[in-house]
């Protein structure tokens, strides 16, 4: 995931002077064109494209030195954790099958341990 993050942060920072510097273009067009006033809306422009390169620079930053996260437990149906099955078999004394001993009741005959 931090790559993809890191990418992101990479393409911001290219693509924010790219908005600034067209809004720039289109500003001096007008202006050298007669019209100075027209620039007027090309403001929002050049702060969307600065704004931009900061969250860019920001974002690739937090790609490159946080560390991934730590996958979380799984968790049951009904929300709660899965408890660690411990592997030891047990051999039930009512049926003779055996189970693992994470059990409460015998899964074939319903024996509780004990």
């Amino acid at each position: 995931m931090r790559p993809v993050v890191f990418f992101v942060g990479v393409g911001m920072v290219i693509l924010g002077p790219l908005v600034t510097l067209s809004a720039f273009s289109s500003c001096l067009g007008t202006i050298l064109s007669g019209n100075v006033f027209a620039c007027a809306t090309e403001i929002i422009y050049f702060v969307l494209g600065g704004i931009i390169f900061v969250a860019g620079v920001i974002t690739a930053i937090v790609g490159v030195f946080v560390p991934d996260p730590i996958p979380a437990a799984s968790t049951g149906s009904l929300g709660g954790p899965i408890p660690q099955q411990s592997g030891v078999k047990v051999i039930c004394k009512k049926c003779g099958n055996g189970y693992d001993s994470g059990l409460f009741f015998c899964p074939s005959c319903g024996q509780r341990q004990g």
